[in-house]
């Protein structure tokens, strides 16, 4: 569970945002991919990086990241979080019919997975970060952007770390969503991050009136 930091009302603000994101991004997906999928924001908050990597399993908890920049009218950085296991179940759906997917890993056996499943959790990563900066777009006065995704398998506190290292002192806090990406009888779940510089943060909680 993330540790809300903010007020209900800010709360139900970043609520409402994630959820039509993510219905955006939900139908983006299954146009791509031919597929039924519907990505679903359960359960939203403005928290600090700690509660995100507790939230994650640990520190230590091996878990696959894509990783986008944010440029433009704010800055900062994104992160959409998956267990390796629910990675590799989300890719072959993305992939089902097109390609073969590298084989099921072992606990005992670092997980790998080939060209074609780290490019489908990339245009996934893209897709659900640019269907959450468009919809913060229509509050702002000028347009955000994501950079070009890049998946990373890694422990969650390295992952968090490298890019809490790049935000100023002022502040760790997190846009975090707990997102399901839904095909049928399987769901996937995983997490997106928002993390923006302090000034970008600050812009961006007051115009979706979440101060």
């Amino acid at each position: 569970m993330f540790a809300p930091t903010i007020a209900p009302a800010a709360e139900l603000a970043l609520e409402r945002t994630f959820e039509r994101a993510m219905g955006a991004a939900g139908r983006a997906l299954a146009e791509m991919s031919g597929q039924e999928i519907h990505v679903v924001a359960t359960e939203v908050a403005r928290t600090s990086s700690r509660h995100v990597i507790e939230a994650a399993g640990g520190a230590g908890t091996i878990v696959v990241g894509i990783y986008l920049g944010i440029t433009g009218s704010l800055t900062g950085h994104a992160v959409l979080i998956f267990s390796p296991e629910g990675a590799h179940r989300l890719a072959g759906i993305l992939l089902e019919g097109f390609a073969e997917l590298s084989p099921v890993w072992d606990d005992q056996v670092a997980p790998t997975f080939n060209d074609l499943e780290l490019s489908a959790l990339q245009e996934v990563g893209n897709v659900t970060v640019a269907a959450f900066l468009n919809e913060v777009g229509r509050h702002l006065d000028a347009p955000c952007s994501p950079t070009v995704p890049i998946a990373i398998t890694d422990m969650a506190g390295a992952i968090l770390d490298a890019i809490l290292a790049d935000l100023t002192v002022e502040t760790d806090e997190v846009l975090a969503a707990k997102t399901s990406f839904i095909n049928g009888g399987d769901t996937i779940e995983g997490a997106v991050l928002v993390l923006p510089q302090a000034e970008s943060l600050q812009r961006l909680v007051h115009a979706l009136g979440a101060d």
